[in-house]
């Protein structure tokens, strides 16, 4: 970075979680959260900067990137401070569960938690950028990432496909012109000032939303650990923030192990499960990132219901010592919203497929399905393309199911799979 500029441009950045955010690595058999010497969680300002990098740099914009954030070559003109959350800051383990994509169940040691800073949490940050021209093409790009970011276009840290990082920010914005003396105080005294700053609508023009809605009459999530209630052992459904959550990573699982089996059935290529849900990192393979978002679903207004259940002993045939215990399956309304991206046809023909499975009843969501848990009562599912196309599966109408697909966007995907096994 060069050591004179005429003009110094600094965002001050407050932001909350709308969702959980993670922050760090594997620690042993938990994913923990990223924390200071005090003990306080944080964000790297390398991530926050790699976040706003990659999605500057996929419109198209690799000279304003590589001015912004540097290269080989040359120094960046954009500081990123890491991100500091307050100290009171709540964080909670989830509960995961890796799934069998042969069988469907649980895969064999695929139990493990991961922690996570929860949503609500508040945190900030600073951008400094240094130039010497104010009206910069390079401030337009930070402005428009930052709407990004607010507008959930851009997500922070880790599992973005499960509904984490999702933040809002309020900005200010302080211009420092070098040749003004009291500029030039100001910044020597790292003077916090500014107007807020309002940030430009960014259109996301390559996803297509997917809207789930219907009814689940006996829906159980386990949280990672049971609760005691009345001298005996109840089972809950996760919750959150004193809120009820079907995790995106749980709709994630399944949605992703009907997928692989409706490719294998089909007889297309498996890569192309990889490239919409990606892969984990396995030695020299850094993995893939995964191009679908899935959103947690809370359910505020959820009913709990008290279920008796034994445990058997599979040798005797009869109940266990001490086998009696009582699980709170949850009756909610629900909505499933999952974006994919449009240039992959073939992807959201898949992506239909795996969803109307679900609402005919083929698989369920979390436990239990094999005693008639979280089987959804569908009633539509609607599309929403960036073009302003529309279609939807509804259900449960007197003729049974009906295709309303006006603009043509089924037919297209249907088209494109037809394609795909040829």
């Amino acid at each position: 970075m060069a050591a004179t500029f005429f003009y110094a441009v600094r965002y001050w950045v407050e932001a909350q979680c709308r969702t959980p955010l993670r922050t760090g690595g594997a620690d042993g058999d938990v994913e923990a959260v990223l924390t200071d010497s005090d003990g306080h969680p944080f964000a790297q300002g390398s991530s926050l900067a790699g976040a706003m990098r990659s999605w500057i740099e996929g419109k198209n914009q690799l000279g304003l990137t590589e001015a912004l954030f540097g290269s080989q070559k040359q120094a960046g003109h954009l500081m990123v401070s890491d991100a500091r959350f307050s100290p009171e800051t709540e964080r909670s383990l989830r509960p995961r569960l890796r799934i069998d994509g042969a069988t469907g169940s649980a895969a064999q040691g695929g139990k493990f938690d991961v922690a996570q800073v929860n949503a609500g949490s508040r945190f900030s940050f600073e951008l400094t950028w240094l130039g010497d021209k104010q009206s910069s093409p390079e401030l337009a790009a930070v402005e428009q990432s930052l709407s990004a970011m607010n507008q959930g276009i851009i997500c922070l840290g880790a599992q973005k496909s499960n509904g984490f990082g999702r933040v809002s920010l309020s900005v200010g914005k302080y211009v420092y012109d070098m040749a003004q003396e009291q500029d030039r105080k100001a910044w020597l005294d790292d003077k916090i000032c500014g107007k807020p700053l309002n940030l430009p609508e960014v259109k996301n023009v390559d996803r297509v939303i997917f809207t789930l809605t219907g009814r689940a009459d006996s829906l159980l999530v386990k949280a990672a650990a049971a609760k005691r209630k009345d001298g005996r052992t109840v089972t809950q459904n996760l919750e959150e923030n004193g809120r009820a959550v079907l995790p995106g990573s749980s709709i994630k699982g399944v949605v992703r192990a009907r997928a692989e089996l409706i490719v294998r059935s089909t007889g297309r290529p498996e890569e192309l499960v990889e490239d919409l849900f990606g892969r984990g990192a396995k030695g020299d393979d850094q993995g893939k990132p995964g191009r679908i978002r899935f959103e947690d679903v809370y359910m505020g207004a959820a009913q709990k219901q008290r279920i008796s259940r034994i445990r058997i002993n599979r040798f005797t045939g009869g109940v266990m010592r001490g086998g009696l215990f009582q699980e709170e399956p949850l009756c909610s309304e629900v909505t499933l919203e999952i974006s994919a991206p449009a240039d992959q046809p073939t992807g959201c023909a898949l992506l239909l497929y795996t969803l109307r499975d679900l609402a005919l009843g083929l698989y369920n969501l979390g436990s239990g399905g094999s005693i008639g848990r979280g089987y959804l009562q569908v009633s539509q599912i609607a599309v929403k393309t960036p073009s302003g196309g529309t279609a939807a599966l509804n259900f449960g109408s007197e003729n049974g199911s009906t295709i309303s697909d006006p603009d043509g966007v089924f037919a297209a995907w249907m088209q494109a799979w037809k394609e795909g096994a040829e």
